[in-house]
């Protein structure tokens, strides 16, 4: 059984866990009897996941997520070893364990394997280990812990060659009308894993060896498949570093004109590549792309190189966004960070009021959040061994609190971050915009605008969730 534990941000957006649906699919594959819980779509509490993993009895339940949601997969495998069974195999996995093995089977003497890095193939030998009463020294890529206790890491497995050669996501064990962006339905799909940068706060650099692409058929092919299969027409590309080369972005255009079919899709990118494919931008739009996201992190571009990434040309990357905007009614979502090592109030103040610049002038969304040093990170590494971080609760982990020891007192980020929202959406100038999106003729542009007070609401909320 393979789980996705609760999260937040559920009116908001909704996707779905694309590395289980991948595991589910391999595991079936090969003849395996599984199911899958999405606590976060099915709305459950931990009673509630127990109930069902008792109901199915399973020989092992599988969980993960990133840092702050790992402790609520640890509350799973304990609860299931005292209430369901203590024979049931427990398995965590994803980028927070993959890089805090050993200090999770300190913290939770319920977890039997950790799943480092990629999942499909170690799965795959796990589970036909298991179901045979297999020793598990064999299995490449888990840290685990033997008959004795002892914690014991196994090689690392190499990464998948040849990601064509996956079966497509086993999208019928989940839920998937639930899946949403802004009441839009929607599935998520991959174009590639790794990335080529190394920047200090991402984690997927870290996780995945190289770059490696799926061709742009096999992509449309999937498309066309979830279509067919499950009425979706409508995909969020969740890897970090989706159609960096032309070529593929090329060949994945030629590809969608080629099926008779229009489907609608939307990416996070960075705004160097994007700017590459200026003579692309109308042909992505009329091919279905209607939002992108970058990751600008600072209105001083100077002051990027903090986080990984060289300085931009200002008023180029403004030009970009109004005309993807209001020519190409593309939607832009922007990402700025504050609360860095090297941050002041007047720099805090800065981002503040260049958020209120970019929305809703320049962009549909800015979203400000603080720079999280998530483990196994450059950033984490570094901060740790200088001493610079404040909490290793894996909760306070969620862009909302500060955890690390900056000159900036921490309830002044606090009241930052709350800010944030507030001084940028809530003023007579947001409430105009969403008028005239309520009238728009593009439907995600009207279906942003109905959910404007939803997103409001549960920003604020989140926000306290996390100060209780």
């Amino acid at each position: 059984m393979l789980i996705q534990p609760p999260m937040f941000h559920r009116r908001v957006q909704l996707s779905p866990n694309l590395g289980l649906a991948y595991i589910a699919a391999v595991l079936e594959q090969v003849g395996m009897d599984v199911q899958v819980i999405d606590a976060a779509a099915e709305g459950l509490d931990f009673d509630a996941i127990i109930a069902r993993i008792r109901a199915f009895s399973p020989a092992a339940i599988a969980a993960g997520g990133q840092t702050p949601v790992s402790h609520r997969s640890l509350t799973i495998f304990a609860r299931t070893k005292a209430e369901v069974g203590a024979h049931i195999v427990t398995v965590a996995g994803g980028p927070h364990f993959s890089f805090a093995d050993q200090e999770s089977f300190q913290e939770c003497p319920q977890l039997d394997v950790i799943v480092r890095g990629e999942g499909e193939e170690t799965m795959r030998q796990l589970c036909a280990n298991i179901a045979k009463g297999l020793p598990l020294d064999s299995v490449l890529g888990i840290s685990w812990r033997n008959p004795q206790g002892q914690f014991v890491r196994n090689p690392d497995r190499p990464p998948i060659a040849d990601l064509d050669s996956l079966p497509f996501p086993a999208w019928h064990l989940f839920p998937v009308d639930q899946y949403h962006w802004a009441g839009n339905r929607l599935l998520a799909i991959s174009s590639s894993r790794g990335c080529p940068y190394q920047c200090p706060y991402c984690i997927t650099w870290k996780v995945h060896d190289g770059v490696r692409w799926r061709s742009p058929a096999r992509i449309v092919e999937e498309m066309v498949w979830v279509k067919r299969e499950f009425d979706h027409d409508t995909f969020f590309f969740q890897d970090d570093a989706s159609f960096l080369i032309r070529q593929q972005m090329e060949g994945f255009l030629d590809e969608l004109e080629k099926t008779g079919n229009h489907f609608y899709w939307y990416y996070e990118t960075r705004e160097d590549v994007f700017l590459g494919y200026r003579d692309l931008w109308q042909r992505m739009k009329r091919n279905g792309l209607f939002k992108v996201v970058f990751g600008l992190e600072s209105p001083n571009p100077e002051r990027r190189e903090l986080f990984g990434k060289k300085g931009y040309d200002l008023e180029e990357v403004e030009t970009m966004m109004r005309t993807l905007e209001r020519d190409l009614d593309i939607m832009v979502s922007v990402y700025l960070l504050f609360g860095a090592l090297e941050d002041t109030e007047q720099s805090l103040d800065n981002v503040l009021r260049y958020a209120r610049k970019l929305y809703p002038d320049y962009c549909s969304f800015v979203v400000g959040s603080m720079p999280i040093p998530f483990p196994g990170t450059e950033a984490f590494i570094e901060l740790h061994e200088k001493g610079l971080i404040s909490s290793y609760n894996w909760d306070d982990y969620g862009f909302g609190k500060s955890v690390t020891k900056t000159n900036i007192p921490r309830e002044k980020l606090q009241d930052t971050f709350r800010g944030f929202w507030i001084r940028t959406y809530v003023r007579p100038k947001a409430f105009l915009k969403q008028i005239k999106m309520i009238l728009s003729r593009n439907r995600f542009r009207r279906a942003m605008a109905k959910q404007y007070v939803s997103m409001a609401i549960e920003m604020i909320a989140d926000v306290d969730e996390m100060e209780r």
